[in-house]
């Protein structure tokens, strides 16, 4: 009775073991089964040498790449024999592994994966065309028209919880007159009924008022103020002058600015001047695509303190 109970006894582990050349890992069999995933890895990584060198820049992979190229047999008969020293000298020091269990285990493994391999492909075509959107996310959007929307308003910035990012600050953007406007393509009879929409980044957008009538000119004399980031120069600023219809407007012309050239139109018309009036010596004209200008100022919000009429703003 006492001879069963203690063969009941969970086993005592002793680790390295001397009891057979060269040693033997005592060890749980979980570790076991990790070493052995451990290797596999590493014997499919030698296999792989040429292929993951090629594709590396650096002086070394370079020099590595040439000599293998040209010895390819003996490089592999090299590997095949150290593979075989690999699995058996790993298989020989575990003791609860026998050469016919791992090659049971590896058939297992292989037939798992030759019978979920339908959906492996399935799942692996949805991935890489999701990685396709996102690395051609800025084409499909212009593809699609919506480039100058920001579906996520979310930014995140390692500085932010460390108290080192940029201020972002507002910014009053100033339109005197859009001229050398097309038609709209929607309308034949009636001239353009005109206003503008602007887009910057996590700014909510702003419009103007519409000008009935207006044609291929038009006044505008309105401003809307935006926040900047000037710590992502990249961002874009889009006005889009639209023609109003009764089911849907239609984009005559539209103008992209980056932040940084926002920041240099701010330089010339808002900071180095002291006065403002509608005139030509207070805006810049800036091309619009495909005809058309639109003359504009920035400022910025905390040096304007000048109040304007109330015909000039438009209420935020």
């Amino acid at each position: 009775m006492g001879e069963a109970i203690k063969d009941l006894r969970p086993k005592v582990r002793q680790g390295i073991v001397y009891d057979r050349w060269p040693f033997r890992l005592d060890i749980n069999v979980e570790y076991q089964d990790w070493i052995l995933v451990v290797m596999c890895f590493v014997v499919l990584a030698m296999w792989t040498l040429p292929c993951v060198f090629g594709r590396i820049k650096n002086k070394c992979a370079r020099r590595f790449t040439d000599w293998v190229y040209t010895r390819l047999h003996v490089f592999y008969w090299t590997v095949a024999y150290l593979t075989l020293f690999i699995v058996m000298f790993t298989i020989g020091v575990l003791p609860d592994w026998t050469v016919n269990e791992f090659l049971h285990q590896l058939s297992m493994f292989l037939y798992w994966v030759l019978t979920n391999l339908v959906s492996m492909i399935y799942s692996a075509s949805i991935l890489f065309a999701l990685f396709l959107v996102y690395k051609f996310r800025e084409r499909v959007a212009v593809a699609a028209g919506i480039e100058h929307l920001s579906l996520f308003r979310f930014r995140w910035n390692w500085k932010d919880p460390l108290g080192f990012s940029e201020k972002v600050r507002p910014l009053e953007i100033f339109v005197w007159k859009v001229d050398g406007l097309s038609s709209s393509s929607s309308k034949v009879m009636k001239a353009n009924d005109v206003y503008l929409e602007c887009y910057l980044g996590n700014n909510e957008p702003m419009r103007t008022r519409v000008h009935n009538n207006a044609g291929t000119a038009c006044t505008i004399k309105e401003s809307f103020q935006l926040n900047i980031d000037e710590g992502n120069p990249s961002d874009l600023m889009t006005i889009l002058v639209k023609d109003q219809s009764l089911v849907a407007s239609t984009v005559i012309a539209k103008l992209v600015l980056s932040t940084a050239e926002l920041c240099g139109i701010e330089d010339q018309t808002g900071k180095r001047r002291s006065g403002f009036t509608y005139s030509h010596e207070y805006f810049i004209p800036l091309g619009l695509s495909p005809t058309g200008n639109v003359w504009i100022a920035a400022a910025p919000v905390d040096d304007f303190d000048r109040a304007l009429d109330d015909d000039d703003r438009l209420p935020c």
